[in-house]
């Protein structure tokens, strides 16, 4: 028996090395052209928070409220070119080009033209550029000279991917806000895709770095944070991690929208997409508490109510008071849904990835984000019958994606190989056995057939005596 588990090892070495092999970035991977031009349908589906309400709220007689429009679904393209100059063997650089359609078919019937009535960021944001008295002054002038008001009437595909106004450009004219810049919560087809290098790790050199970033569009660290630390660049792009999972695992993943890094974890559950079975991960549930809660996200600036995660360095200008939540404020504090009405939490609506966990490869992904600005009244004194404070939501967006059917076949046959090694050393130990049960035979035999003749031999010494 001690002889087949040997080959139970060897067999699972080779089928572990078949699968890095299969996995790693390098020229005839499989893997490679996957990840280069994904074959998987992306969707980035945005619902936005139409303000039904909002003279009744800048008078001061009533919660802002809200009906839910969406999803207004676009079609997302991701293509990553490589540049094998800046490349080596243990790690791969490229320039991502992102690009978004919208998608009238599946959206219908809601279209990109719909108009909606939203917090007009622009102004909530302004007086928190300015600082004397002269200043605030100034601005009342430019917001009623302009006829701007607290709220804004505007195109879902003008509020997501960009828009200026009469506001905007004297903003940037006296240097408040970045001139030739529009006000965008989306960036499509951005210029920078194709200057600024990012950089992975090839998993060619060592297979748990595969994936990761060493540089992303062209920063390998940043100073946006609170220190060293949360400033690094690391982790996936979430498409694609290390093979070989363990249960309970942790990986990092780079959440390129709000730039920093997260952790995710497996959470136990196992769900089967095509036959193909995966295990769920999500975030750490420490990702959405405050710093009170839990002091190390203090190097996220994340001083608020739990549930809400800063994002406002991400934003144009920098510095905002803009912060992401779940979607419907799911997992937040119970204040963030008292102060306003028409959105109740939903328990469906976080994010997660369904990972493969001999490839690492993600089969099923929604990535969810709130986008929310915190309207406080001391920082308006034309507007003080505003609430005191107050989380406003604007959208939240659902990025999701499936393989397409093709990959999840080529998988699936790769699989095959994965699962008959693990299932082969049992057949090998049977071999094991039934051919040791002859050698045992043949070796008692010849055993007997020893004490035989020597029996003989001693018989025959006696009676020739």
């Amino acid at each position: 028996m001690a002889s087949s588990f040997p080959l139970k090892g060897v067999v699972s070495s080779m089928v572990e090395n078949i699968i890095k092999d299969e996995v790693v970035l390098k020229n005839g991977s499989f893997a490679l052209p996957v990840w280069a031009d994904p074959p998987v349908i992306m969707y980035k589906d945005f619902f936005i928070f139409n303000w039904s309400n909002p003279e009744k709220v800048i008078e001061g007689s009533q919660k802002p409220d809200f009906k839910i429009l969406g999803p207004y679904k676009y079609r997302e393209y991701r293509t990553k070119y490589i540049d094998y100059q800046h490349s080596n063997e243990c790690v791969i650089s490229y320039i991502q080009h992102k690009t978004y359609e919208f998608d009238s078919e599946v959206s219908y019937p809601l279209k990109k033209t719909d108009t909606v009535v939203v917090l007009n960021i622009p102004i909530a944001a302004a007086p928190l550029q300015v600082s004397s008295t002269i200043e605030r002054w100034a601005l009342e002038a430019a917001i009623e000279g302009t006829g701007s008001k607290l709220y804004k009437k505007i195109s879902v595909d003008d509020l997501i991917w960009g828009y200026t106004d009469s506001f905007i450009e004297l903003m940037q004219d006296v240097g408040k806000f970045p001139k030739g810049k529009k006000f965008q919560i989306q960036i499509n087809d951005d210029p920078r895709d194709y200057t600024s290098l990012s950089s992975v790790g090839t998993g060619v050199c060592n297979i748990t770095d595969l994936g990761n970033f060493h540089q992303w569009d062209g920063f390998t660290s940043l100073d946006i944070w609170n220190d060293s630390e949360h400033n690094k660049v690391k982790g996936t792009e979430g498409l694609l991690n290390q093979p070989l999972l363990r249960e309970g695992q942790e990986l990092f993943i780079w959440i390129d929208d709000i730039m920093r890094w997260a952790i995710i974890h497996d959470t136990g559950e196992r769900y089967t997409h095509n036959g193909l079975d995966t295990w769920r991960f999500v975030s750490r549930k420490e990702f959405l508490y405050n710093q009170t809660q839990f002091p190390p996200n203090g190097g996220w600036y994340q001083n608020a109510p739990t549930g809400l995660i800063y994002i406002g360095n991400s934003t144009t200008p920098p510095g905002n008071p803009v912060w992401g939540s779940n979607p419907l404020f799911y997992l937040g504090d119970p204040g963030l849904v008292k102060n306003v009405t028409g959105v109740t939490p939903d328990s469906s609506k976080y994010t997660y990835a369904d990972i493969e966990p001999l490839t690492g490869a993600v089969v099923y992904v929604h990535r969810q984000i709130q986008i929310n600005f915190e309207l406080r009244q001391a920082d308006y004194t034309f507007y003080q019958k505003l609430p005191e404070v107050t989380y406003f939501p604007v959208m939240y967006v659902d990025e999701h994606g499936e393989m397409s059917q093709d990959l999840y076949n080529t998988i699936s046959q790769k699989l095959i190989l994965a699962h008959i090694g693990y299932n082969a050393h049992w057949a090998l130990l049977a071999l094991g056995i039934l051919l040791l049960v002859p050698t045992v035979l043949v070796g008692f035999c010849v055993i007997k057939h020893v004490k035989m003749i020597r029996a003989i031999k001693v018989y025959r010494d006696i009676t020739s005596d």
